[in-house]
């Protein structure tokens, strides 16, 4: 019985899954497919970075959808792949073959040699969010007594730190009321925040920031940290007791195993059907993936791009193992919504993030996306619906903005 592995069960991995049952069973196949998913926890996490206050809601259980489809999931972390051999090395000396693989083992924040890993946070994982929101919350017992206590320092101002520190300000002061004054300052090497961005949209951005007091420091970068002290390149010194890394991100190191082209961010160059040249029985799909969505344009690490993006793989790596025709990827569309904290967000349109709405009208979509287009429908009949890749359909596979 040929035997499916799917790496990863973020997005491009779950629905990678859900997408080769649903194939296999339109074959007539599946009773002759083992399909395998394995996870570092047994986790479907429903956010492409854990950036909200309350993040408890923000992952479901892989077993309750796939355990039904009758999917093997294996929680167990992947220590090393054999490309030639077409074997995993699991923890605890546990060996898996595979006849097929979907890599879909995501990415990883990429930190900057100046700072000590036990000394900063992340929203990066679920895990990594929880750390965080319990060292707040420990400061907050204390009455957060100091001004290095009171003062936050996100480095990053791509999507994933504008939304940490447009957050900041409501989650400190829900913490603590009655505290003094907070401060919070976004690092950025860019001249400008909000660079990549259409115009009007970066000038909105920038307008949020200092509507909610945040204070920025744009062309600069950390140089020195140590204790609780920030220091910068023009010799600013900001006393920071939280300093949130949102760095930007690395592909998975697993990627490394599989021989080819990569990208300068670790992704696997793969062909039009998301499989690697050199290794034509793999996949790599979301953010191990160095994709083509059109001929001008590759994917981003985005759940926008991860989730048909397993779709496609899920449905392939199926016809791979049974001799049917692949279908290419393709996904020209591009829409971002981003989190600018409480009641405001900005959808742009386009790859050129051109302004399209903003407010609470934006908020409102944003947070349809994070409860509705994002989460995997409760019945699996409807989610085994969904897993088709958008072959008919305009491509995108996710509604507009769901980034």
């Amino acid at each position: 019985m040929p035997h499916l592995v799917i790496a990863g069960g973020g997005f491009a991995g779950f629905w990678g899954a859900l997408s080769a049952v649903r194939q296999a069973e339109a074959l007539g196949r599946r009773p002759d497919t083992l399909i395998t998913l394995i996870n570092r926890d047994a986790y479907h996490g429903i956010r492409p970075r854990f950036y909200e206050a309350e993040v408890t809601s923000a992952r479901v259980p892989l077993e309750r959808w796939l355990t039904p489809l009758g999917i093997q999931v294996v929680t167990a972390e992947i220590l090393e792949a054999e490309a030639v051999s077409r074997r995993l090395h699991l923890a605890r000396g546990r060996v898996m073959d595979y006849d097929a693989l979907i890599l879909a083992t995501g990415s990883s924040l990429s930190v900057p040699a100046v700072f000590g890993a036990d000394r900063v946070f992340h929203v990066d994982t679920f895990t990594g969010a929880d750390v965080l929101h319990q060292h707040l919350r420990a400061l907050a017992d204390t009455g957060f007594p100091t001004e290095a206590s009171r003062t936050v320092a996100v480095i990053g101002a791509g999507l994933t730190g504008l939304e940490v520190v447009t957050a900041l300000p409501e989650r400190l002061r829900a913490l603590a009321p009655q505290a003094p004054e907070f401060a919070v300052h976004l690092i950025d090497r860019a001249t400008e925040v909000g660079l990549d961005y259409e115009s009007e949209a970066g000038r909105y951005i920038r307008d949020r920031l200092r509507h909610l007091g945040i204070v920025v420091h744009a062309g600069q970068e950390v140089v020195h940290h140590e204790g609780c002290v920030l220091r910068l390149k023009d010799g600013t010194v900001v006393p920071a007791a939280t300093v949130i890394l949102a760095t930007g991100l690395r592909a998975s190191p697993l990627a490394a195993a599989f021989s080819g082209p990569r990208d300068a961010l670790g992704r696997l160059a793969v062909d039009d059907f998301l499989r690697l040249p050199e290794h034509p029985e793999v996949l790599a799909a979301g953010d191990v993936s160095w994709a083509r969505t059109d001929a001008n344009r590759s994917a981003l690490m985005s759940c926008q791009h991860a989730i048909p993006q397993g779709k496609f793989a899920g449905h392939n790596a199926v016809n791979l193992l049974f001799g049917r025709d692949l279908v290419p990827y393709a996904q020209p569309r591009y829409n971002t919504c981003l989190d600018l904290g409480p009641e405001d967000a900005l959808v742009t349109v386009g790859w050129e993030r051109r302004l399209q709405t903003i407010g609470p009208d934006a908020k409102a979509l944003k947070t349809e996306i994070l409860t509705r287009w994002i989460h995997p429908p409760a019945d699996l009949d409807e989610a085994l619906a969904l897993a088709w890749p958008p072959l008919d359909r305009q491509p995108g596979g996710v509604p507009d903005g769901a980034d």
